[in-house]
């Protein structure tokens, strides 16, 4: 019984230490990018020792961001590629169609984009299909489908969560070459999401972070 006991104590450190072991590799890796020392950090994370510590998707999706922010369209895209063409869970998968279809959409790749929004629709996820689909009609199609729906949706919303709308409303209106409500609803989109700054910076003030070396 005592012998089980030590064995059980030991294998709870073990536990601890390799958890410990890996938020330390994961901060090594945060910190090299916040720093733009991209060699470090593809040296690092093509090591043994990250292989061992992360799953391939992990490590896969650091990479990823990288490329992001390294602004590389080649890598990115293979990055995306491979990442969506593993085994993913349903959850995974929301997040990596979602993510590739954000991308392609940036560079304006309609048939990328328009893959990716076609394996969302198959999904499961309401709002997300709802969301995309209309992303896809204003910066792909340039076209007007949604603009009824979503004028009439802005009665339905508190002033903080309208910013994101107005603003993809005064997209629509520039495709349509309206110049003055595409400048009245930016106007809009800018007021309103100044003003969730304002509140966040409110509660920031009303309940301050603890100085944890005091």
């Amino acid at each position: 019984m005592r012998i089980l006991s030590v064995t059980i104590v030991c294998a709870f450190v073990l536990f601890l230490s390799i958890g410990a072991i890996k938020r330390y590799a994961y901060h090594q890796l945060i910190t090299l990018l916040e720093n733009k020392e991209y060699a470090r950090f593809d040296r690092l994370i093509d090591s043994k020792r990250m292989k061992l510590l992360f799953p391939k998707l992990v490590l896969l999706d650091m990479k990823l961001n990288a490329s992001l922010l390294r602004q590389d369209k080649t890598r990115s895209i293979q990055l995306i590629e491979e990442i969506c063409h593993l085994p993913l869970t349903s959850s995974q998968k929301e997040t990596y169609y979602l993510k590739a279809f954000n991308f392609y959409v940036g560079i304006e790749d309609k048939k990328n984009s328009k893959k990716y929004l076609d394996l969302i629709q198959k999904g499961s996820n309401e709002k997300m299909k709802v969301e995309t689909r209309r992303v896809y009609n204003i910066y792909i199609d340039k076209n007007d489908h949604d603009l009824k729906d979503m004028i009439k949706e802005l009665d339905d919303m508190e002033e903080d969560q309208k910013g994101i709308h107005e603003f993809l409303i005064s997209k629509i209106y520039a495709n349509k070459k309206d110049p003055v409500n595409a400048r009245k609803y930016e106007q809009l989109s800018k007021e309103h999401l100044a003003l969730i700054d304002s509140r966040t910076s409110e509660k920031k003030l009303a309940h301050p972070t603890p100085n944890k070396h005091k």
